[in-house]
C-alpha cells in the first residue's frame, strides 16, 4: 500500500485513498508533470495473476474506448499502465470527481425527465459498445458514475442538476457467445441465469432493470430465488402514478421472451427520445406563461393540451400492447400511428400480426399501404425506417396472397408478384445506417434484391434465356442465400423452407442457363444435395412450412435426373 506523499514514478503524488477492493485500492493523486491535475491511480495486487492480467485487459479496452468516443467522453481517460514493479500493477486515470449512481440512488429516486436524460446516455454507450462487436453484459447504478463531488450531491435534492456520466466498469464485456459469466442477481436477464447466449438484447434487459432502479429508488427483485428463475412480472412492480411511459419502456426492455425486447440500443434510443418529446409541462414553458400574463390562457391550453397529447399517445400504446385479439390489435396499433405516424415499432407489429396466419391478404395489403402513404414523411425520418422496410419486404416475398378462392391460397408462393413487390422494400432498407445496425440483414436485403431482379427480368423477357453474365450473378446471390438465410432466420422454419423452395425451383428451371454460365453439373448438384440435406433436419409441425418440406425433398429425385440428363 502507497503512503500520503510518495511519488509513483516520478510523477504521481499520492493524497489519500479513494477507495478499497478485494485485491485492489484506488489512491488520490497529483500529476507533477501536469499542473497537479488530479488522477486516480489503481493499484492491483499480483499475488493472483489473473486479477493483474484482467485489470490491464479491461484498461486497454476503456484506453480504446476512450479513443474512439472523443466526442462524447463517457470513458474515463487512461493515462498510464504501470507494470514494472514485481508486486503490483498500477492503473492512472483521470479522477472522477463524482458518485457512483447506486449511491445516490440511495436517497431518492430519480423524476422522471432525469430517468429519460440519462437512460439515453447509457443506450449511447451500450450501442457504442455494439458497433464494436463487444456486449456490456453487467450494466447497473454501480457501474455509473455522476460527476459531481458526493457533497454537493447529497446536499443539493435537486436531481435535475445532476452531472454527466461516467462509466467506469468493463471487467464484464465479452463477445457474443454463450457459456458461465458473473452477472449480478438484480439486474441479471433470464438467458443469463440459464446461461444460454447473451447478446445486444441482454443489455437491453439489464438497461431496463438499471431504468427501473432509476424511477423506483429499488433494486430490482433478483433473477433467480432458490435456484429457480423469477418472472419479469415478478420482479419489475411500478407504483401507482409512475410516469406511463417510463413504464411502458421499462417494461418492453425487461420481457422474459428476448425477441419482445427492443431489437437495438438505437431503437430504445428513439423511443426514449420519443417519450422525451411527449413529455409534461417543462420548465421554461410555465417561465414564459409566468412573464407574459396576457397570453397565460393560450399558453396554459397549450401546454396542457401537449400533456393530454402524450397522456393520449401512451394510453393507445398500453391498449395497442394489451390487445389478443387480431382485428383490436390491428385497428389499435393503427391509432397508434395515426397519432404519431414515426412511431416505427408499431408498423412492425402490424407485419408481426400479419404474418400470424402466414398469409398476407389483400386488407392487410391496402391497410399497411394506405399508413404508409399517410405517414411516409414522418416514417422515414424514424431511426428504425430501414428495418420496417427490410420487414415489408420479408411480408411480399414469403407472405404476399392476392386471390380470390382456395386454389389461389395453395399457390400463393408460387408467383412472382409478390417478390418483385418485395424488392422495392428492400432496396429502401440497403443504406449505411442499416448496414452498421444490422448487417446480417443488410446482407439478405442485399441478395434478395438481386434475386427479384432477375424475377423481374424474367418476367420482362417473358421467359427468354436470360445471358450468361445474370445467370452466374442469380447462381451466387442463391448460393449466398442459401447460408444466410439459414443463420438469420433459424427460429422461422417458414422463411427457411419457403426460400429453399424458391431456390430449388430456381436451379430446376436454369440448369442449362447455369452451364452455360461455368456453374459445373457436379456444383449444382451439390447445391441440391445440400439443400435436401439441411431440409431434413427440420421439423415443422404443420401448415406451409410443412408443405414447403414436402414439396422440396419430393422435388429432389425429379431435380437430380433433369441435372444429370443434361450432363
Amino acid at each position: 500500500m502507497l503512503n500520503e506523499g510518495f511519488v509513483l514514478e516520478n510523477r504521481y503524488k499520492i493524497v489519500n485513498i479513494a477507495g478499497k477492493g478485494g485485491t485492489s485500492v484506488v489512491y488520490r493523486a497529483l500529476d507533477l508533470k501536469a499542473n497537479n491535475a488530479q488522477r486516480a491511480v489503481k493499484e492491483v495486487k499480483k499475488t493472483n495473476g489473473t486479477d493483474a492480467y484482467n485489470a490491464r485487459q479491461e484498461s486497454l479496452l476503456i484506453k480504446e474506448f476512450c479513443e474512439k468516443d472523443v466526442k462524447n467522453s463517457y470513458f474515463p481517460n487512461i493515462i498510464e499502465i504501470i507494470d514494472n514493479k514485481p508486486d503490483a500493477l498500477y492503473i492512472v486515470q483521470d479522477y472522477i470527481d463524482g458518485v457512483s449512481m447506486e449511491k445516490l440512488l440511495a436517497y431518492y429516486p430519480f423524476r422522471h425527465n432525469m430517468v429519460l436524460k440519462y437512460a439515453k446516455d447509457i443506450c449511447s454507450v451500450i450501442s457504442f459498445i455494439h458497433k464494436c462487436g463487444l456486449i456490456h453484459s453487467d450494466m447497473k447504478p454501480d457501474n455509473i458514475m455522476v460527476v459531481r463531488t458526493e457533497e454537493d450531491l447529497e446536499n443539493s435534492k435537486r436531481p435535475d442538476k445532476f452531472g454527466k456520466l461516467k462509466f467506469i466498469d468493463f471487467g464484464s464485456v465479452i463477445e457474443r457467445r454463450e457459456g458461465t459469466f458473473a452477472y449480478t442477481p438484480a439486474y441479471a436477464a433470464p438467458e443469463q441465469f440459464r446461461k444460454e447466449e447473451l447478446d445486444e438484447k441482454t443489455d437491453i434487459f439489464n438497461i431496463g432493470a438499471t431504468m427501473y432502479h432509476m424511477i423506483t429508488g429499488k433494486k430490482p427483485m433478483n433473477v433467480s430465488v432458490k435456484g429457480k428463475l423469477v418472472s419479469s412480472a415478478e420482479r419489475f412492480v411500478f407504483d401507482k402514478g409512475t410516469n406511463a411511459g417510463l413504464v411502458r419502456i421499462i417494461r418492453k426492455c425487461v420481457q422474459d421472451d428476448k425477441n419482445k425486447r427492443y431489437r437495438s440500443c438505437d431503437e430504445l434510443y428513439a423511443d426514449l427520445d420519443r417519450a422525451e418529446n411527449h413529455t409534461y409541462i417543462r420548465v421554461t414553458a410555465i417561465l414564459a406563461g409566468l412573464a407574459a400574463l396576457s397570453l397565460g390562457v393560450s399558453l396554459f391550453a397549450g401546454i396542457m393540451a401537449h400533456k393530454k397529447d402524450s397522456e393520449d399517445f401512451n394510453t393507445l400504446l398500453e391498449i395497442a400492447e394489451s390487445s389478443n385479439e387480431y382485428e383490436e390489435r390491428a385497428a389499435a396499433f393503427e391509432d397508434v400511428i395515426h397519432a404519431d405516424g414515426s412511431y416505427a415499432d408499431a408498423y412492425l407489429e402490424l407485419i408481426e400480426l400479419y404474418k400470424s396466419d402466414q398469409v398476407f391478404r389483400a386488407d392487410e395489403v391496402e391497410q399497411i399501404r394506405r399508413l404508409i402513404n399517410e405517414n411516409v414523411n414522418e416514417l422515414q425520418k424514424a431511426p428504425d425506417y430501414e428495418n420496417v422496410a427490410f420487414e415489408l419486404g420479408i411480408l411480399y416475398w414469403y407472405y404476399y396472397f392476392y386471390g380470390s378462392n382456395e386454389e389461389d391460397l395453395m399457390n400463393q408462393n408460387t408467383g412472382t408478384s409478390g417478390k418483385i413487390a418485395a424488392v422495392k422494400w428492400f432496396k429502401e432498407s440497403q443504406t449505411e445506417n442499416f448496414k452498421d445496425k444490422y448487417p446480417k440483414k443488410y446482407q439478405i436485403a442485399r441478395v434478395y434484391c438481386a434475386i427479384g431482379d432477375f424475377y423481374s427480368q424474367s418476367r420482362k423477357k417473358e421467359n427468354e434465356l436470360l445471358g450468361n453474365d445474370i445467370s452466374a450473378d442469380l447462381w451466387n446471390s442463391m448460393n449466398e442465400l442459401s447460408e444466410l438465410v439459414e443463420t438469420e432466420n433459424a427460429d422461422s422454419d417458414i422463411i427457411v423452407l419457403e426460400t429453399y423452395k424458391t431456390l430449388v425451383n430456381l436451379e430446376y428451371t436454369n440448369i442449362n442457363e447455369f452451364s452455360k454460365a461455368g456453374v459445373s453439373f457436379a456444383e449444382q448438384k451439390k447445391f441440391i444435395d445440400d439443400i435436401r440435406d439441411k431440409t431434413e433436419k427440420l421439423e415443422p409441425q404443420s401448415g406451409t412450412a410443412a408443405e414447403a418440406k414436402e414439396y422440396i425433398l419430393g422435388s429432389y429425385d425429379m431435380i437430380i435426373q433433369s441435372i444429370e440428363g443434361s450432363e
